[in-house]
């Protein structure tokens, strides 16, 4: 069905909370687990690591369940997602509030299982989230439309951060740097919350009608908790809806690289205040927003897998740069934060592609694989592209984490020596650098076209021609 732009606004809207929430912790924990809470690197991104294979290991579960299971009036999406909505806002706020006085290994501990209590709740709304994508819209277009709304209002919630570190981690006396403030993280905890309170309710009361009248009934979904399984080895033998998770998943490295390391770069490296870091960061936000109407009419215009890898190849170019800046940041002395800020703008317009073409592409693999089998495990299929991007968030985050101690990263030190400075660059540049280009060659291998969705009463071949 085609969606209003009233309901395209409701659905997406749900995305701005859900983003506000986990990209804070995305963007500020690792910084905050180490040089706030004074928790080793290792520690910390081994808590991040475990609660996100978490994250990974429910997924495929919520999303079995949410295609099979009604939550009464709710239906199949909107109970669980309410649900969702419900606990990350009480947990959320349990996450920043950690007593400094404890020992690290009980901040450890109270890190951990936070943060593991905070995904399973996620997983409960954005998995049947995402599935309800998939149920209430059915054209091939559209599809790419309705994930450029999710991905305004996720990108939305990506720039509150950026605005938050500003206004709530000001430069003050006692913290020239007012990213160290250990009280401002509080007061985003609160702001955080609410707005994932609210855009969630709106988005799960919202979007209920569209919900009940989407689940299809002719179609059967095989019984039992083994379908799980069954549609694990049916997302490993199609082409194309592998193509899509490895090229996703690698993707995403590079995101988790740039969000866990790029403050402590910023901060150490260059030794910007949060006002200069606030700017950075919206840069970077306000080129992805301002990518996306590109992107959706390149798209359009030579499909999606061109403008994808269109992007993929501008997000390259812009890392290039910032690496240069760094390597001669002495000779470029004043000129170089202006340089960073266009070159983060630049990388911000090609990482665009990677909020909204993948995910349309992911649906579309979808429904051909619905339709050669007359079933509707939107949900089951939906839950694997996100766990196996969380496994590799996990793996890519707790390597970090051990890297950050390996090259003898200080957190009692406001000023990193050289070799620490040197190391962090290494570690963000080069991270970034194979993520975006292997994902680039994994998502070249995609095959499906607009043209094999021409006709959706015709049962679509097995093989697309190229």
């Amino acid at each position: 069905m085609k969606l209003s732009f009233g309901k395209k606004t409701i659905y997406g809207i749900g995305n701005l909370g859900y983003s506000v929430v986990s990209q804070t912790i995305t963007n500020f924990f690792m910084f905050f687990g180490t040089s706030v809470l004074k928790v080793s690197g290792t520690l910390i991104g081994l808590a991040i690591a475990l609660s996100t294979v978490w994250d990974a290991v429910t997924d495929p579960i919520v999303g079995y369940i949410s295609d099979n299971k009604k939550l009464g009036v709710f239906g199949y999406r909107n109970g669980y997602m309410l649900i969702g909505t419900i606990g990350i806002t009480i947990c959320n706020l349990f996450i920043w509030c950690v007593p400094l006085n404890l020992n690290e290994w009980v901040k450890f501990v109270w890190v951990m299982l936070t943060l593991v209590l905070n995904e399973t709740f996620c997983t409960l709304f954005s998995t049947p989230y995402g599935a309800l994508c998939s149920d209430i819209v059915s054209d091939y277009d559209d599809r790419t439309i309705i994930q450029v709304f999710k991905t305004f209002f996720f990108l939305l919630g990506m720039i509150l951060p950026s605005i938050m570190l500003y206004v709530f981690l000001p430069s003050t006396s006692e913290f020239p740097q007012g990213q160290l403030n250990p009280e401002g993280y509080k007061h985003i905890a609160i702001f955080t919350s609410l707005v994932m309170l609210v855009c969630g309710l709106v988005c799960t009361f919202g979007t209920l009608k569209l919900s009940k009248q989407s689940k299809t009934e002719n179609l059967k979904n095989d019984g039992g908790i083994g379908q799980i399984f069954k549609g694990f080895v049916t997302c490993l033998k199609n082409e194309h809806l592998k193509t899509i998770i490895l090229g996703y998943s690698l993707s995403m490295i590079s995101a988790a690289i740039l969000t866990s390391v790029g403050l402590h770069f910023f901060t150490y490296c260059f030794g910007y205040s949060s006002l200069k870091i606030t700017i950075l960061l919206s840069a970077l936000l306000v080129g992805m927003l301002m990518g996306q109407p590109v992107w959706y009419k390149l798209s359009l215009k030579e499909d999606k897998k061109p403008a994808l890898l269109s992007g993929l190849m501008v997000s390259i170019f812009g890392v290039i740069i910032i690496m240069l800046s760094y390597i001669f940041k002495n000779v470029l002395s004043t000129f170089s934060f202006y340089i960073i800020l266009i070159a983060i703008f630049i990388v911000g317009f090609g990482a665009g592609t990677l909020y909204s073409l993948p995910s349309s592409m992911y649906m579309d693999a979808i429904s051909y694989v619905n339709k050669t089998t007359n079933t509707n495990n939107s949900g089951t299929y939906q839950s694997f592209l996100t766990f196996s991007y969380n496994i590799a968030n996990a793996t890519a985050l707790f390597v970090v984490g051990v890297l950050l101690d390996l090259i003898k990263f200080n957190p009692q030190l406001t000023n990193q020596t050289r070799p620490v400075q040197t190391g962090i660059a290494i570690i963000l540049f080069v991270g970034v650098l194979i993520s975006l280009i292997g994902s680039f060659c994994l998502f070249n291998k995609y095959k499906l076209k607009k043209k094999h969705f021409e006709n959706d009463n015709e049962k679509p071949s097995n093989k697309p021609q190229n």
